[in-house]
């Protein structure tokens, strides 16, 4: 069993032929998708996708808009909280990449605590976005109390961020980038780091492997970041896939029945 832990099939690239990209991913082995709804209009675009059985559901609010949120959505997101398919709060964080101005860096993190939070209180994992910030992540969540524990999307830092994340409670989220020729920072990373501390992602329709790079990413296209990994780690294909399944479901507490 695949599982892609993040995809953003509710993105307006996949408009014309969502259904059928999502049911190749089936085919192809994904079978279970976990749909990352982190702007307040696609919250109700992902809960028509969670009718699907294998569609499991994060909602949150990205860094780059939270200074367009309202207290009404952070009232709504603790109701989607509540909601039977809802695995996470995310993805939530900090991002530094486009404004680091002072003024934006406290709004992003009054609304990464009022999250995390939201998180704590209805007992659920996040998924924390980290761009261009990671030092000051690491020292907010030393200082914030009773972090809900969860997994550094996109994982781009160093190894020494890794660790000390990875001591934190946290698990690296590792997507197309691993793929890239010039990711070498990233593959010694994942050469030091145990399987058991790892998750797979797409971001899709964000950063295609370097097999379709320059495409608009698949959830399908999970298989390429597993062959990586197994390829770093001197493992089997199927042994990256057991691992990181049973990550995800632990992780995520996902039941089956």
């Amino acid at each position: 069993m695949i599982i892609d832990t993040h995809v953003h099939m509710s993105d307006s690239k996949f408009n014309f032929d969502r259904e059928i990209v999502i049911q190749k991913a089936f085919e192809l082995g994904v079978e279970i998708i976990f749909e990352i709804a982190c702007q307040t209009d696609y919250w109700d675009k992902a809960l028509r996708l969670s009718k699907l059985d294998n569609i499991f559901i994060s909602f949150g609010i990205h860094p780059n808009y939270t200074s367009k949120v309202l207290a009404k959505d952070y009232d709504k997101l603790e109701s989607l909280a509540q909601n039977k398919k809802c695995i996470a709060i995310g993805e939530i964080g900090l991002d530094y990449h486009y404004d680091c101005s002072v003024q934006s860096i406290n709004i992003q993190k009054k609304s990464f605590v009022k999250q995390l939070n939201i998180a704590r209180k209805y007992n659920k994992p996040v998924i924390i976005h980290c761009r261009d910030a990671y030092d000051d992540m690491i020292n907010f969540l030393e200082e914030y109390k009773c972090i809900p524990k969860g997994v550094i999307h996109c994982f781009s830092g160093t190894l020494k961020q890794a660790q000390m994340l990875i001591r934190s409670g946290f698990l690296l989220g590792i997507d197309g980038p691993l793929t890239y020729k010039n990711s070498l920072n990233l593959k010694q990373i994942i050469l030091r780091t145990d399987i058991s501390k790892l998750l797979v992602e797409t971001d899709c329709p964000y950063i295609a492997p370097q097999k379709y790079r320059g495409k608009r990413n698949e959830p399908s296209y999970i298989i390429e970041v597993l062959k990586e990994i197994a390829s770093i780690k001197n493992l089997s294909f199927n042994e990256v896939v057991d691992v990181t399944t049973q990550n995800a479901i632990k992780l995520f507490k996902i039941n089956f029945s």
